[in-house]
Formats: structure tokens, sequence, C-alpha cells
């Protein structure tokens, strides 16, 4: 997970000090410090860690707020820093920008215009290797019909239930993208209306465009119109999804079923992991271990693609051990059937992990996201468990 960024306040207007706190909590992975007596003019050892933005008030002294820009310049050189001032005479806001200021906040401050700011910093700190980079986890069905936008569209809920992180999910099944129904969503923006604006990306463009989805995740929509496929070209993929794990921690991807083309490729070899959806089949399993032995003559990394099998049923006709040998890999995680739960929470365009959050498949996927971020630990545990408890 990215670190979180230090942003110190030292304005003395204790309800503008507490305006900012509330309105800097709405942005994920910050730290809040709070300094006192020209701490930041004192310098590095006044003070507890090294702050990648710095807030300060803009006093009716005209000349008092270049004396501490100039101080703070010199002891926090790689600070970011930000002012906040009633004064809107456009002379001094230049001279003051001039000074080394990155934002100049007019009173009362705008919340999109401060969470713009910030993200610009983070991106621009992601940009230079200071921060780490967000996850790219994405997901493809060896066939049409294997439930993988169900299996994304709840991996991104689980995931966004850790308040602290930022959660993105990505649409990228350009034809027939399916998540806007799943989660009850009505996009003004999609990835068309991104490309038709392709020269004004950046991380506010890209934030505007998202939609907030009541879990948490922000959402980018697949095309409404499927003739639009062809405007969306790989390095608008590319572009996008880079900004995107810069700006968050995971970035979720429902890929087009089967459909192994450049964009496609381009999102696996950006991907932390590849999930390649299939169920116990014997159609999926073949198109799977098709699929896994062209992503790896693609150059994706075998490390990095991982299977998982959706509504398997215990005691099937073809057994785990014969998949995995047809599949030359083992297989990450086995998702239970739960026809009744899924219907439910389609028909209501409402994600298992938002309204049914004890249906079966919801707490499956709730112990993936687990795994997910952490695999190094519960190595056996596959997400169902056999015989006296043992895992499968």
């Amino acid at each position: 997970m990215p670190r979180k960024l230090l942003v110190a306040i030292e304005i003395a207007d204790s309800r503008l000090v507490h305006t900012l706190q509330e309105k800097l909590k709405e942005i994920p992975n910050l730290e809040i410090a709070q300094w006192f007596d020209s701490a930041a003019e004192k310098g590095s050892l006044a003070v507890k860690g090294l702050p990648d933005i710095i807030l300060l008030d803009d006093t009716t002294d005209g000349t008092s707020i270049f004396n501490r820009l100039q101080l703070i310049r010199q002891n926090f050189p790689h600070a970011a820093v930000f002012v906040t001032s009633t004064n809107q005479f456009p002379q001094h806001i230049v001279e003051v920008m001039k000074a080394g200021v990155s934002e100049y906040l007019v009173t009362p401050i705008n919340d999109k215009v401060l969470k713009n700011a910030v993200e610009d910093v983070r991106l621009k700190l992601a940009s230079m290797g200071q921060v780490s980079r967000g996850s790219i986890y994405s997901f493809i069905s060896s066939k049409g019909g294997l439930g993988s936008t169900v299996l994304a569209v709840n991996t991104a809920c689980a995931l966004a239930k850790h308040k602290e992180s930022r959660i993105a999910l990505f649409d990228m099944s350009i034809q027939s993208g399916d998540a806007t129904v799943l989660l009850d969503l009505y996009p003004q923006t999609t990835m068309s209306d991104i490309v038709r604006n392709y020269h004004r990306l950046d991380s506010s463009f890209l934030l505007a465009a998202m939609t907030k989805h009541a879990s948490g995740l922000e959402f980018m929509a697949a095309p409404n119109n499927p003739e639009d496929y062809d405007l969306i070209k790989t390095e608008h993929v590319s572009q996008v999804l880079d900004l995107a794990r810069k700006i968050y921690d995971q970035v979720v991807v429902d890929c087009t079923s089967m459909s192994i083309n450049d964009s496609n490729i381009e999102i696996f070899k950006m991907s932390e992991v590849v999930f390649l959806v299939t169920d116990m089949s014997v159609p999926a399993i073949r198109n799977c271990a098709r699929l896994i032995k062209l992503l790896q003559k693609l150059g994706i990394d075998d490390n990095h693609i991982e299977v998982v099998v959706n509504r398997f049923i215990k005691g099937g006709s073809l057994s785990l051990s014969d998949v995995e040998k047809n599949l030359g890999k083992k297989v990450f995680w086995l998702f239970p059937n739960d026809f009744k739960g899924v219907v439910a929470s389609i028909n209501k365009g409402e994600p298992l992990m938002s309204g049914h959050s004890g249906t079966p498949l919801a707490k499956n996927v709730g112990q993936f996201v687990e795994k997910v971020k952490s695999p190094e630990g519960k190595h056996t545990f596959r997400g169902i468990r056999g015989a006296f408890g043992k895992a499968i």
C-alpha cells in the first residue's frame, strides 16, 4: 500500500485549521499534523517527520509571507507548500506563487481544489518513485458466462471496505461491459469520453471523470456505445491505468472474456496479478490452459498469473488435481457456487459485498481479498474446506 502523505498545518486561525483538518480527512492516505510556534521556520529539528505538504496562512502583513516562505523552502526543500489567504489580488497571488508555492487557496477553500492539489503532489511523488504505486489486478475469463465481472466487481467492493485504501474499478470489457448494471450506476463519463479528451488527461481530470459508488470504490465505465470500441487505443489504456495506479492503492480491471488484443496485453503486463477465471467444465478448462500458454508466450511472468475457479462444487465429475494437471498450474482460489445470492445481487444492482455480506460468495470474496493482499500467508487455504475442515 502506498505510504501516507504527511500534511503539516501551521495556521493561526483555529477555525480554519479545524475546517482544513475535516476536509483533509476526506482524502485517503493522509497523515495530518498541526505545527505551532513557527515550527516550519525553525526546521526539521523542531518537528516530527518530514512533511510532503505544508499549509500556511497568508497574514495581512504583505512581507511576512515571503520571509516565511524563504525559510521554509530552505528547511524543507522537497515539501510542497500551500498558502491559504483571503487576498485575491492577482499581483499578490503571482508573487506568492513565484516564491515557490505549489497552490494558492483562497478562503473559503473549495473541497475539489484542495483535493486536486493534494493528488497532484501524490502523483508527482509517485512519478519520482518517492511513494509506491498502487497494484493492478485484472480479471479475464476463459469463456463467456463464467462470472468474471461478478468477481471483479465484488473484489473491488471488498477492497474498498478498508476505508484507508483508495480503490478504482475499470470496466475494460469495452464492447460488452456489464459492471454498471451490477453497481446500479449511470456514469456521466465513460472510457470513450476520456479518449475524446485525452489531451486533458491528468490526475484532476481522471478523478473528476470517475463515478463514486456507495461502497467507496471509484468506477470508470466501458463506453455506452459498442461502436466506440475503435476509439480506444493501447496507448490510451496504458496512460490511464498508469495514472490510476499513481492515485489509487488498488486498481481492479475487468477484461473482455477470452479476448487477447493489444489493449488487454498491455493491461496484463501492468498487472500485479492476472486472474484467469474458469469453472470445472471441460471447455472452460481447455480454454484456460490455452490462455495460460498464450500469456506466457507474450512475456507475462508466470508468477503474475493465477487461476481461480468460480462456481466450485465439491464432488464434481472432475477432480481439482485433474484440472491442475491439465493447466500445469496450481489453482489459487475456489469460489463457491452461490447462484441464488448472485442472481439476487444482480437484479437489485447491489454487489454481494455491499448488501448481501452474509451470503457464501460474499464471505468467500472477503477471504480471497485478504489472501491477495497477503499472498505469503495462508498458503494452504484456497476458499473452500473439505472433510473435517481441511483446506482443499
